[in-house]
This record gives structure tokens, C-alpha cells and sequence, in this order.
């Protein structure tokens, strides 16, 4: 069963977001993955009725979530329910749990993980090409990698959640930068967890890179 993991990389923060799930999640999974100029309309409608999970990073809003160039990949009222039910949502973007996230599973998506304010992180724009190596951001994107890593080991969709939120607090406790605290603790307070909470997909198997990806090339 394909794996819709949608990584639009066109500016500084897409390209760290993606960066994260291309070294941390992307080993675990069996293709599609709409990454760059993939990042479209057409291709998450090919592939998302055939999947149980999909994981989405780009600019989004209250009724919206973008891929590749800010393309609308999911609006609120413009997608076919088959796309996205019995589907398990991760959406690592802006807003997306206030009015998108509602209607993913009113349209019956089985759990969706979002944020319903800005998702905000500092990153080192000199680490644009090799962004899994930004230590920075690492500190607020991290638990959001190990909650999709317990759903791709069968966790439940609250357990997952759980661990995201836990480790915002872990990392705000021992952070000595009060921008890079504050973008933990706003972060954990606007993540939102909607629809079955014991939603699970089929494990994955445990893969891990022992070396990171290939720089990211930078367009011109």
C-alpha cells in the first residue's frame, strides 16, 4: 500500500520541513512520494485513495494546505471524500486544524494530526541544502518526527500525538534560547489531535539511513 508523503521544497521553510521527512521518515515508506515539483494536485488525487496514512508538510490555512508553489493540493469543499477516508492525516503546516482538519473527517478521515495556529520553528537559512543537519531546528521538528515514527510502528493516533507533545516539553525544559522556548511552547499549545484516537495504520518496518541524504540541490 503506497504512503502519500507530500514534501514541497521552493523556500527556506518547505525545504527544512521536507529536509526532516526526507532523512528521519521517508526510509520507512514505500513510495508515492510528491516531492518538489511532484508536489501536485494531480498526483496526491492518483495516489491518496490507495493509501492509509498521509503526511503532508507546505504553507496551508484554516481551509487549506498547499504543496509544490503554494498548489492547492486539499481545500475545504474541493476533494473527492475517497482521497482521504479511512485515511490517517499527519499535516505539518499553518492552520490546518481549524476549518481542513474538521472536514477531513467529516468526510471520513479515521484521525488528523494539525496545528490550528502558525506551526513556527527557527532555522539556519546557511543549512538550506543539508537541513536535517540544523541543529536549531531540530529542537521543534524532532517530536514531530517522532510522532509520525510511532504511527509508522502501529502506535495509536493519541499515543503518537502524546509523544510529539512530550517532547515540546521536554525540549522547552532544557532550551536556553527564549525564541527558540517559545516556538516549543506555541507549538504545543496549537497542535490538535481530531477524530478516532486510537487510529492506527500498518506497521512499517524500522529503517533507518546510517548516513543523511544528498544535499538538497537549491534552485538558482
Amino acid at each position: 500500500m503506497p504512503t502519500v508523503l507530500a514534501l514541497p521544497d521552493f523556500d527556506l521553510s518547505t525545504r527544512c520541513a521536507s529536509g526532516w521527512l526526507l532523512r528521519w521518515i521517508l526510509p520507512r515508506l514505500e513510495p508515492a512520494h510528491l516531492f518538489g515539483i511532484l508536489d501536485r494536485r494531480f498526483a496526491f488525487q492518483f495516489f491518496a485513495p490507495q493509501s492509509d496514512i498521509i503526511i503532508m508538510t507546505g504553507h496551508g490555512g484554516v481551509d487549506v494546505i498547499t504543496g509544490q508553489n503554494e498548489a492547492v493540493i486539499l481545500a475545504v469543499g474541493k476533494y473527492d471524500p475517497r482521497e482521504v477516508r479511512g485515511k490517517v492525516f499527519k499535516l505539518l503546516s499553518c492552520q490546518c486544524g481549524v476549518a481542513l482538519g474538521p472536514d477531513l473527517i467529516k468526510n471520513g478521515a479515521s484521525s488528523v494530526a494539525a496545528y490550528v495556529d502558525d506551526y513556527v520553528w527557527v532555522t539556519d537559512a546557511d543549512l538550506a541544502s543539508t537541513p536535517w543537519a540544523d541543529k536549531m531546528a531540530a529542537t521543534s521538528l524532532m517530536p514531530v518526527i517522532d510522532g509520525i515514527n510511532a504511527l509508522l510502528d502501529g502506535k495509536t493516533a493519541k499515543e503518537a500525538f502524546t509523544l510529539e507533545l512530550e517532547g515540546y516539553t521536554r525540549n522547552a525544559e532544557i532550551e536556553e534560547d527564549e525564541l527558540i522556548k517559545s516556538c516549543l511552547e506555541f507549538n504545543k499549545r496549537n497542535a490538535i489531535l481530531l477524530g478516532n484516537e486510537g487510529a492506527t495504520i500498518r506497521a512499517r518496518p524500522k529503517i533507518t539511513l546510517p548516513f543523511a541524504p544528498p544535499p538538497i540541490l537549491i534552485p538558482l
